[in-house]
Order: structure tokens, then C-alpha cells, then sequence
């Protein structure tokens, strides 16, 4: 694509509402990685709230390092089962009350967490609770 295929867009975001600039450097970033060239349907603020299609977001109620496994509590307060092969390379322990992102995945014994990945760590080591502040 040329130079001149890139301009600045005025768009509306379809979960809050607000206009946002889907900016030429934005395109042409998205060019070069081969995404293909179609308008965001989310403001950069929903974007980095919400999780990617997919994924859902929750806490970690119990992780044991030892036996590798461990709860995650979902956003809509389900209990999910996860192990550490379940983990994205390179995320090493979880702590009770960590933000975490997965995928829902059902398995013989019911649903399970997986491709989970580390959002933020926990501000100590409390455990979670119902109704924190932490889930967008």
C-alpha cells in the first residue's frame, strides 16, 4: 500500500460511544505486522480493558506451586480448574488475588482455564474476594 492509502479516521467506539482517531501511523503499523486493514470497533481505552475476543478475565483464589495446580475465579464468579501446563511460557507461580486473562476450555471433568497469562500481581498476599475493584 501506498503513503496516500493512510489517513487519519474519525471513529465511534461500539461499547462506549465516544469518537476516537484511528490515526495513519495506527494503519501503516498494522500494515507492516500483515493485519489486515480493517477499522478497530473499540476506542484505545475498551482495547486495553476489555480482554481479546476469547479470553476472559478473573482471579486467582488458589495456586499451589508444589502440585502445579490451582482455582481461578471468572469475572461472572465461576471456579475454573488450571494447571501449569495450562500457563503461557514464562509465567512461572501465581499468587491468591493475581489478575489473570484465559481461555475457557471443557475437558472430561468440566470447564478448565487455559492459555492463562498474568495481568497484574496481587497488592499482597490477601486472598480474593468477591466483587474487587480490579475487573474492568
Amino acid at each position: 500500500m501506498s503513503a496516500s492509502t493512510f489517513r487519519d479516521e474519525m471513529l465511534l467506539c461500539e461499547r462506549c460511544g465516544i469518537a476516537f482517531l484511528w490515526s495513519s501511523e495506527e494503519q501503516r503499523h498494522a500494515a507492516r505486522q500483515g493485519s489486515p486493514r480493517t477499522p478497530p470497533n473499540l476506542c484505545p481505552g475498551c482495547r486495553r480493558l476489555l480482554p481479546p475476543p476469547g479470553f476472559r478475565r478473573g482471579l486467582v483464589k488458589w495456586y499451589s506451586p508444589r502440585r502445579r495446580y490451582g482455582f481461578v475465579v471468572g469475572d461472572d464468579g465461576t471456579e475454573l480448574f488450571t494447571h501449569r501446563s495450562h500457563f503461557v511460557s514464562g509465567l512461572g507461580t501465581l499468587r491468591p488475588g493475581d489478575l489473570v486473562e484465559f481461555r475457557v476450555q471443557e475437558e472430561a471433568r468440566g470447564p478448565v482455564a487455559v492459555d492463562l497469562r498474568l495481568l497484574q500481581r496481587a497488592a499482597g498476599s490477601g486472598t480474593c474476594g468477591s466483587g474487587d475493584a480490579r475487573f474492568p
